[in-house]
């Protein structure tokens, strides 16, 4: 718990640090492009450092990328779409420059691996095996997104928005910020809060979970329960291990 707390002194430390440097800050903003994807994608590659980043469904059946970013790498490499970010760390006060990324709707990746850095993240519908996604200092929200076998999701400094999802064996690893969850875990879930609260609206009942709750900091209600000490509720399918961190935690479901 201590390490928690570090931490996350540490984390919103550099966050709000960032306000104060001015001279930190660069001028990222370039002129807006186009990037026609040729191949039909299976993987996604993108590394980011200081973007507001999107994620939304083409009108076509394309890829597209487009982005004001002056520092953009897009290249193909058969069916992997890899963005990267060409300037080392930096910070940028102008909230105008963006990545969007455009999938046709029925897209379904293999693997995808976003990592971030300072910047909102927007990710609209999204379909893929595995994800592996780590969040810097930003709001990210998740909306319909779906993973079938194995996804890591890392938040950093800043609120994470979790909306009409579905996880398969869900490894969550939250930093400084809080959370709010509404969807389906299934198979085997670890949750492991950071400093901030959680709010975790479950689809179903509790009778299709098997939750296993290490208390933390903080008040954690199960419904209308309150609990003080570790407990184990639900004898379901859906495995839901969570270790609680500093901030109150409120687990509903929706039956």
């Amino acid at each position: 718990m201590a390490i928690i707390l570090i931490i996350g002194i540490l984390g919103g430390f550099m966050h709000i640090l960032s306000f104060f440097t001015p001279i930190l800050y660069s001028n990222v903003a370039g002129e807006y492009k186009i990037y026609e994807i040729e191949n039909e994608i299976k993987f996604l590659d993108i590394e980011i450092h200081a973007v507001n980043f999107e994620i939304e469904t083409s009108n076509d059946s394309n890829f597209r990328v487009e982005s004001n970013y002056k520092y953009l790498e897009v290249r193909e490499k058969e069916n992997k779409l890899i963005i990267k970010d060409k300037k080392d760390f930096h910070f940028s006060r102008n909230s105008n420059v963006v990545l969007k990324l455009y999938i046709p709707e029925n897209a379904t990746f293999e693997e995808v691996e976003i990592k971030t850095g300072a910047g909102e993240t927007n990710l609209e519908t999204l379909h893929a095996k595995c994800v592996d996604m780590q969040f810097g200092a930003g709001k990210a929200i998740l909306n319909n997104v779906s993973v079938s076998e194995n996804a890591f999701l890392e938040a950093g400094v800043g609120k994470l928005i979790i909306k009409d999802s579905t996880f398969c064996n869900l490894d969550l690893d939250m930093g400084v910020g809080n959370l709010e969850f509404t969807g389906t875990l299934l198979g085997r879930n670890f949750l492991k809060m950071g400093v901030g609260s959680s709010q975790i609206n479950l689809s179903g009942s509790l009778d299709n979970y098997s939750l296993d709750i290490e208390k933390g900091l903080g008040d954690i209600y199960v419904g209308d329960d309150n609990f003080i000490d570790n407990t184990k509720l639900g004898q379901g399918d859906r495995k839901v291990y969570f270790e609680g961190g500093i901030g109150s935690v409120n687990i509903d479901f929706s039956d």
